[in-house]
């Protein structure tokens, strides 16, 4: 039974609580933990699990949250002079058929893949369905052909575009296998030189009336026609893009661009396996096709506007340590060299049926389970990555830097003061190798402790911040358990009180 008094108690705490905080605060819903796979390729891109299949697997695994990266397209190809464009079809073909990729998301239909993944999304009410695509926006061709001898440079380069809703978006997206860009242009006017020979045709046809030998004037005009429809149709739709895969390495320009449009139209960035590199050779006959790409690692530190990176299984090596390239480009960041840090995902790379979707996972600190929510999380930073034979059992139960007045930032974040309290947790359960669990606790990019303990580890630091430098600050965990699993916080950022 109710009282009046306990009515009173209930009605004025209500009101003092509305005084201090917002309704949306209020009557929020509690953060969560989303566990799910990014970079799923299905069949529609040479992937041997149809996207429901998928859906299907991570489901019964426990998981939540599928983030599809089928590839936007495979097509590769070598145009031979005077007629590029016609010999360029033909080896499109040749190569896919060759390399066993032959099916992406432009030979499926942009429109087609987003309904398609739209109604699985609506279709499984516990899991979302997140779209993207995985791109090489760019290659190039070092060749030796009196040698036989061919290599294509950087077709393994790869990023993964996520969350972009409209087909538009992704039927326009510049990469040089579609165009790179193509438009009308100067080009376009020189490609119109083959109507000359059409004209001259023409004329030979009349010269051919009043000459003495009709006949040469004639086959003279059909060899001018041939020759020029031939090359018109090569030319055909007469639009040239901005890269051109036979004139070398073009720097970082044709990534930059890539980003830049992602970005520009909400979507996400993300450099896909940037440690892994590519040394393959194939055989067409008489010629030899090398595959070659150098791990694009160092590329974190050129490229600008990009959303983060994949830091397992291929970012361990370079990139995670302390000191690494991810902790360079965050200094960068703290120092205001950069505009926005970085964020680090796990990264399921899923093609075969032999997939584990418990080896890799990134886990999104969500209020709710939906696809805005979890791209907010991948844009902010707040997640953080999984990856191991145990990665299951591990879990981030809290990462968080409290200011004195117990105001409070976790991943992604920034907190504004001199002195900060940091608190960690961090649990793995139902293993019998508990007490391998260790925690490095990383500050500016430089290990300041490391903490090892059984089945769970809590840290509770306070530590004052160097206000002899204007700079940010940021802390992030990188924990090892058992069977080589790991788990990689997002950092979280500390700025001065006074600073700018």
């Amino acid at each position: 039974m109710v009282t009046s008094n306990s009515r009173f108690w209930r009605l004025f705490t209500v009101f003092f609580l509305g005084i201090y905080l917002t309704p949306f605060q209020l009557f929020a819903q509690p953060i969560k933990q989303v566990r799910g796979v990014i970079h799923l390729d299905s069949t529609i891109s040479g992937g041997e699990m149809a996207p429901e299949e998928l859906v299907r697997l991570l489901k019964e695994n426990g998981l939540h949250a599928a983030i599809f990266s089928d590839q936007i397209t495979t097509r590769i190809y070598y145009g031979i002079f005077p007629i590029p464009a016609v010999t360029e079809w033909l080896s499109a073909s040749m190569v896919a058929s060759k390399f066993g990729r032959e099916g992406s998301v432009t030979a499926y239909g942009a429109y087609n893949y987003l309904s398609l993944l739209n109604d699985l999304n609506r279709k499984y009410d516990d899991m979302t369905v997140v779209p993207g695509v995985e791109v090489f926006p760019f290659y190039y061709w070092r060749k030796n052909l009196l040698k036989g001898d061919m290599t294509m440079i950087n077709g393994h380069k790869h990023f993964l575009a996520i969350g972009l809703e409209k087909a538009t978006d992704y039927d326009n997206m510049p990469t040089v296998s579609e165009g790179f860009y193509k438009g009308y242009n100067l080009q376009t006017l020189l490609s119109l030189w083959p109507l000359a020979l059409l004209l001259l045709a023409f004329k030979c046809y009349r010269q051919a009336r009043h000459s003495l030998r009709p006949g040469l004037f004639k086959i003279s005009a059909q060899i001018f026609v041939v020759i020029g429809i031939l090359f018109l149709i090569n030319n055909y739709p007469y639009k040239f893009g901005r890269y051109n895969v036979y004139q070398g390495d073009q720097g970082q320009a044709p990534y930059q661009d890539f980003i830049d449009y992602v970005i520009s139209r909400g979507g996400l960035v993300f450099f896909a396996h940037p440690e892994a590199s590519q040394n393959q050779t194939h055989s067409f006959g008489p010629l030899t096709i090398n595959l070659q790409t150098e791990a694009p690692f160092r590329d974190l530190l050129h490229l600008r506007n990009y959303t983060g990176f994949a830091a397992f299984y291929e970012g361990m090596k370079y990139i995670i340590p302390p000191g690494g390239i991810w902790d360079q480009v965050l200094t960068e960041y703290c120092f205001g060299i950069r505009k926005q840090p970085i964020w680090a995902i796990g990264e399921g790379d899923v093609e075969g049926d032999s997939f584990d979707p418990g080896l890799s996972q990134t886990v999104f600190l969500v209020r709710e389970n939906t696809r805005p929510a979890l791209l907010k999380a991948l844009k902010t930073g707040q997640i953080y990555a999984l990856a191991g034979p145990v990665a299951d059992d591990l879990t981030l139960d809290t990462f968080t830097l409290f200011d004195e007045t117990g105001k409070q930032a976790t991943m992604g974040q920034t907190l504004k003061t001199d002195t900060v309290r940091l608190v960690a947790k961090i649990s793995l359960e139902g293993n019998e190798n508990r007490n391998a669990l260790s925690v490095d606790l990383i500050k500016n990019g430089i290990l300041i402790d490391t903490y090892k303990g059984e089945g769970q580890i809590s840290i509770d630091l306070q530590d004052t911040l160097d206000t002899s430098v204007n700079r940010q600050h940021y802390y992030r965990i990188d924990v090892r358990a058992p069977n080589q699993t790991r788990l990689l916080t997002n950092p979280i950022f500390a700025s001065r009180l006074n600073g700018s």
